[in-house]
């Protein structure tokens, strides 16, 4: 076995409500013995050569803030030669972040994401955050040491303001941003026009900003460079869980990835069909029994399936489709639209689609007759963050 991610779901508990979120609230907290214990069994299975990743989930992981400080030290403690190049991150809402976490994170050069959706915030997220929001970015940015980026979410409802919130973030010095599609709610026709409305608003906004500056503000188009006639293919999509990955739940249960927890949790009551084919079971067990246990050789052949290749839209497989290679879809997030995973939902297909007809207008819009229009009135004024 060897590990190159480790995630620990410190806590089940989040003090937002946001309204695309699928996870299903908990007040359950990780303790410190299970910390340890996950520390001192999978730290001689992390892989030298590679970078080793640590990563606090939640929920809202700064409400156990205590708990990623412990398992932070005891990983750094075992690493005092620094035989193994470690890295920490975190996705946080920020509405937690204290000066002493940010000291903190600084001094052991955490990647730290922002869930933060701009001018959608207040219909997305929480009311009242934004002001919030606009100064932490700027805290954030005074710590050199902290990998600093932004993630964004956009569902039916909140799609009209998608170009307008990553350009106000961009316009005011902000880091660079991964945006997401929320794929739990239907897409109506409507929604869907919007969408590409705003996605070409976005690769006019993007194409300015590259020629101005050079750079590539918005994660989901780096790798493809304007002036250029194709979007690069990645290769054929294969799922990491289970394989060089794991995660720790608050329970001590263990899984190949922080999102399956989040999946089945809100199936375990009927034990939903696929639960035993993804479950380690607990980190006790797993200590005892992995080396021996017949069952732990299958669910890794399990995971090892959650390859594009054998996905499935409508019926038809994913590896007749020419943009295969271009695609990548989690097995989770698929799964929450159609029930299973290794099954895509045709909106999921659709909204995917779309997106990398916007990174292919973005590379032909380099001033080379392509889709971009210089004559694009602009967006409406944005002020800074203070």
């Amino acid at each position: 076995m060897k590990i190159s991610n480790l995630t620990f779901i410190v806590t089940d508990n989040c003090n937002y409500n946001c309204s695309y979120c699928p996870q299903k609230k908990e007040k359950k907290t990780i303790n410190n013995t299970i910390i340890k214990t996950a520390v001192d069994f999978f730290y001689p299975f992390f892989t030298g050569d590679d970078k080793i990743h640590i990563g606090f989930y939640g929920g809202e992981p700064l409400l156990a803030y205590e708990q990623i400080k412990h398992a932070a030290l005891l990983v750094l403690e075992k690493n005092k030669t620094g035989d193994k190049r470690i890295e920490f991150s975190l996705t946080t809402n920020g509405s937690l972040l204290t000066g002493e976490m940010l000291d903190f994170f600084n001094f052991n050069k955490f990647a730290v994401t922002l869930s933060f959706d701009g001018l959608a915030q207040e219909m997305g997220r929480k009311r009242g955050s934004t002001e919030q929001m606009m100064r932490l970015i700027k805290r954030i940015q005074e710590h050199p040491g902290i990998d600093f980026e932004i993630n964004s979410v956009f569902s039916p409802q909140t799609i009209g303001k998608f170009s307008e919130s990553l350009r106000f973030m961009i316009e005011q010095g902000g880091p660079e941003i991964t945006f997401n599609l929320s794929t739990i709610e239907e897409w109506n026709p409507a929604d869907i026009n919007t969408l590409k409305e705003e996605m070409q608003r976005l690769v006019d906004f993007l194409v300015i900003h590259y020629k101005e500056t050079g750079k590539i503000p918005v994660k989901n188009f780096q790798g493809t460079v304007p002036g250029t006639d194709s979007a690069p293919g990645a290769g054929t999509f294969r799922c990491s869980a289970g394989i060089n990955n794991m995660a720790v739940t608050p329970e001590g249960k263990l899984w190949g990835c922080y999102l399956f927890h989040d999946y089945f949790k809100t199936r375990e009551k009927n034990r939903h069909l696929q639960y035993r084919d993804y479950y380690f079971g607990t980190l006790t067990d797993f200590i005892v029994d992995h080396e021996t246990a017949t069952c732990y050789p299958r669910i890794l052949a399990n995971y090892s399936q959650l390859c594009q290749d054998f996905f499935q839209v409508d019926g038809r497989f994913c590896f007749l489709c020419q943009e295969v290679g271009n695609c990548m879809v989690c097995p989770v997030n698929a799964a929450y639209s159609t029930g299973s995973l290794g099954k895509i939902s045709c909106r999921q297909c659709e909204l995917i689609k779309i997106q990398k007809n916007a990174q292919r207008d973005f590379n032909a819009s380099g001033g080379q007759g392509g889709s971009f229009r210089e004559n694009r009135p602009p967006g409406p004024p944005t002020k800074a963050f203070d």
